[in-house]
């Protein structure tokens, strides 16, 4: 069965091929004032389609070897949606989940307390295996390709705590790999920019359990009172779109066939936002810029997140937004999605992204100029006054102000002197 915010509103079924299932909604349809998805509406006594139905639910799956580290673990396909969701869908992202009959209607929560030698074995394993570090009895999963691990933790100076069955996490937390030891220290560093300029609320921070260091991100679809982790429902703008939840690249547009309706793009994802409250498309202008700022060269439709509340769908805080540009090995200059038809992060200008957001048609000329000039110009304040971590890549900071810098003399990026 299906439960939305804790209250029954659907089942599952298999579909006819291993990544499809069926979703049947119930008689009251779920809560009248929470949104379940932009894909599709939830009417009483329904079926969903079944693609829609399948790309929303599986876009909750991790992607890549983590997936298929799961599914190797429990002896099941990766493509197997139905079981998928029946070993590990008691809690993903968002508020929904997934309970077999014989499960009871409330469970209590169940958590260990982890040493610090715990904790490092458990980082140790999500590098090496590649399976989030579940326990056997685990039910969780989350969305993504890099290695980490779902904790919980009731206060902030409190003991991390591994859930157990189908209890909540609160915290994601990236261990440090030996391949790109700066790249967690160059996300934490973003994450301060981020919550400077109002684009991001959660808070992070880098630890370190014995030799073993660790970025910990608080989730933004969890609230925590006491000991008890609220959902707050969310989805990524690849469920949103409902693009294909097998294939890892339909969350990229396609530099070979930019406007396919089965990926991606900044306008569709505009489409989207303009359906939400009023202050969606300004703030994908924003995060959209922020990206660009940073040079982020994976700002796919996985890391655009919304939230759906109560009377009211907003985008969620930025997150997974990185400065890939500055390490080793990641120096790739084409973007996820075109801005004004290009990929290049080295043409990437104040005309051009006033260009891309005026062909949107949801917002004024002026307005966008207005809007993309604010978010550069806080952006360099921002980068003055944020202390940036020694243990970041060398040459990052610079590349950054090298982007504000010329952005706000009118021209193109360019590529920084040294890369």
């Amino acid at each position: 069965m299906v439960r939305f915010h804790g209250a029954e509103i659907g089942r599952v079924e298999r579909g006819g091929r291993l990544e499809r299932i069926r979703l049947f909604i119930g008689p009251d349809g779920g809560p009248a004032d929470v949104r379940l998805t932009e894909a599709f509406a939830t009417l009483p006594e329904a079926e969903v389609r079944t693609d829609l139905a399948s790309n929303l639910f599986g876009g909750y799956a991790p992607e890549g070897n983590q997936r298929r580290a799961l599914a190797e673990r429990h002896s099941f396909d990766p493509r197997d949606l139905y079981a998928t969701l029946e070993q590990f869908g008691s809690s993903i992202a968002g508020a929904v989940t997934f309970h077999s009959e014989a499960d009871p209607p409330v469970s209590p929560p169940s958590y260990e307390s982890l040493s610090a030698s715990d904790l490092g074995r458990l980082l140790r394993r999500a590098v090496k295996d590649g399976d989030l570090a579940v326990r056997d009895d685990s039910r969780s999963m989350i969305q993504g390709f890099q290695p980490k691990v779902l904790l919980t933790r009731f206060a902030e100076d409190g003991p991390w705590l591994q859930p157990h069955g189908g209890s909540h996490s609160t915290h994601i937390v990236k261990p440090q790999l030996p391949s790109r030891p700066s790249a967690i220290h160059d996300e934490h560093y973003s994450h301060q920019l981020a919550r400077e300029l109002g684009l991001a609320s959660f808070r992070s921070s880098i630890g370190r359990a014995g030799a073993a260091t660790y970025l910990a991100i608080e989730r933004f679809d969890r609230r925590v009172s006491g000991e008890a982790v609220e959902l707050v429902h969310q989805e990524d703008l690849a469920q949103a779109l409902s693009l294909d939840w097998v294939d890892d690249q339909a969350k990229f547009q396609d530099p070979r066939d930019p406007a396919s309706a089965r990926r991606p793009s900044a306008m569709r994802i505009a489409e989207a936002a303009a359906s939400l409250d009023e202050d969606a498309v300004e703030l994908w202008i924003r995060q959209l810029t922020f990206r660009i700022l940073i040079g982020d060269n994976d700002g796919h439709a996985k890391n655009v997140g919304i939230i759906h509340l109560p009377g009211r769908d907003t985008l969620s805080d930025i997150y997974d937004a990185v400065p890939n540009l500055y390490q080793p090995g990641r120096i790739d200059w084409n973007l996820a999605l075109a801005v004004d038809g290009e990929f290049d992060h080295r043409r990437m200008s104040v005309e051009r992204i006033v260009r891309e957001a005026d062909s949107w048609r949801v917002t004024s000329r002026r307005r966008i100029d207005a809007v993309v000039q604010d978010a550069i110009e806080r952006f360099a304040r921002t980068l003055d006054a944020t202390e940036v971590p020694r243990e970041t890549t060398p040459g990052m900071r610079a590349g950054l102000e090298w982007n504000v810098t010329r952005l706000l003399a009118g021209q193109e990026i360019g590529q920084p002197r040294g890369m």
